[in-house]
């Protein structure tokens, strides 16, 4: 894995963090796999599943717009290991139907090929505070 790769990956993390996913768009392959595994929970369906290729990226992001609004997005830790990396983030979000807060752990998993974006896997650390802020009664 060249640095120069870290760094043009560790700049879409940033960017992303202020709320810009268009720079994103610009280093998916053509057939990227985005794979979003917090599904489980039907109140989490919107942005859960696999999506192909760029177009695809774009309804994972509308789904998850739709009923989240990202208020921090930090990056924790990011490990190479040849051309899959590893990166751990601090998330949070407030429900746009219950104005409720989460903040979880994600982890997510990036194979590059070519300065592309190939496949992306998401993994949350635990669906519980994202459940609960799903509800619209309770805490």
């Amino acid at each position: 894995m060249s640095q120069a790769n870290l760094e043009w990956l560790r700049t879409l993390y940033d960017r992303y963090a202020v709320g810009e996913t268009d720079p994103l768009f610009e280093r998916l392959a053509d057939d990227i796999e985005w794979v979003s595994s917090v599904s489980g929970s039907p109140a989490l369906g919107t942005f859960s599943g696999r999506f192909h290729g760029p177009e695809g990226v774009r309804c994972y992001f509308q789904g998850l717009a739709q009923d989240w609004r990202i208020t921090k997005h930090e990056m924790q830790e990011m490990v190479a290991d040849g051309d899959c990396i590893a990166v751990r983030n601090s998330v949070e979000a407030v429900n746009r139907h219950t104005g409720k807060k989460a903040e979880v752990t994600t982890r997510h998993r990036l194979v590059l090929r070519d300065g592309k974006i190939q496949r992306f896997e998401e993994h949350c650390d635990d669906l519980t505070p994202l459940e609960a802020a799903c509800r619209a009664t309770g805490p």
